[in-house]
């Protein structure tokens, strides 16, 4: 019988280093886990005090706010909140965002679900070219493209409208083609080529197949085009003179004067602003971390 085999040598080797090396890995578990829970609690104070801070201050009111904005002293109440239904045009704001919104938002996804269903269904000539020149157009900020866009809404005449906003929101739509792009691609063939040997259409393949199985990430593009369109502030500024057709973050400037800034009203508004994409995410946080995962993972 070698050592090895020896049933009371193995007693001896589990009694003797098996406590200590358990012990060795439960302390740096314990320790791991610490650190962990302290980066995750810095990180989740860093981005839960902005919102803190902004929904503390509208119930404040502004000129405690302007002395001490970091504290809790000044007179509380809702009176920032009635003020932007008396002195501002809240309920024209939400209109005029929740109009653009949800008709931008809808002509991206219908761009977004073509475009990419074009991509991985067909061979055409230029098609890698295209692809590539889709792929430039996210790393182009769209602020660099504002003069070029008042230009072109120009010469279609439709300055001043909400469908200048529309028009210049349903190009951005690299982000979405590319993740239906790669979503289709992970689709297996066969089930195309099955429908195709049945009769099946192209339209309606894409119609009845295709299209149903992208709803987690076509909910994805909705929701960060959503939250583009909603929090956006260089486009309206520009394309909008009237008052009576300004977004919420336009909205903002409404309380700013040449000699004092109405701070407390001013976050008042931007709780509004800030209120529907959070709920429309809570809504439908499940689709969306469904769609990254099965746009933005090929294969």
């Amino acid at each position: 019988m070698t050592v090895l085999e020896n049933p009371e040598i193995k007693l001896v080797l589990k009694e003797d280093h098996l406590p200590e090396r358990t012990g060795e890995s439960r302390l740096w578990r314990i320790v791991r886990r610490v650190v962990l829970y302290v980066v995750l609690g810095i990180l989740a104070l860093t981005i839960l005090f902005p919102v803190i801070w902004m929904l503390s201050t509208s119930l404040r009111d502004n000129s405690s706010v302007l002395i001490h904005p970091f504290d809790l002293s000044g007179e509380w109440g809702f009176g920032n909140y009635i003020k932007l239904f008396v002195q501002g045009d809240i309920v024209r704001w939400l209109g005029s965002s929740l109009f653009v919104n949800v008709t931008s938002v809808l002509l991206i996804a219908v761009l977004s679900v073509l475009g990419g269903y074009g991509f991985s269904a067909y061979n055409f000539r230029g098609k890698n070219l295209l692809f590539v020149l889709l792929i430039v157009g996210l790393t182009i900020p769209p602020q660099a493209l504002v003069v070029a866009g008042f230009r072109w809404i120009s010469l279609l005449g439709i300055e001043n409208t909400y469908w200048s906003l529309i028009f210049t929101y349903g190009g951005w739509t690299s982000f979405g083609i590319l993740m239906m792009r790669n979503f289709f691609d992970a689709v297996p063939k066969e089930l195309r080529e099955a429908a195709t040997m049945d009769g099946a259409s192209q339209f309606r393949v894409f119609r009845q197949i295709y299209l149903p199985l992208a709803r987690s990430p076509l909910t994805t593009v909705l929701i960060f085009t959503a939250v583009w369109v909603w929090n956006d502030f260089i486009y309206p500024i520009v394309y909008l003179q009237s008052e009576d057709m300004y977004t919420i973050p336009i909205g903002v400037l409404q309380f700013t004067g040449r000699t004092t800034i109405q701070l407390a009203s001013q976050m008042a508004v931007l709780t509004f602003a800030t209120a529907l994409p959070l709920i429309m995410y809570l809504i439908f946080r499940k689709q969306f971390m469904r769609g990254l995962l099965e746009g933005a993972v090929k294969g």
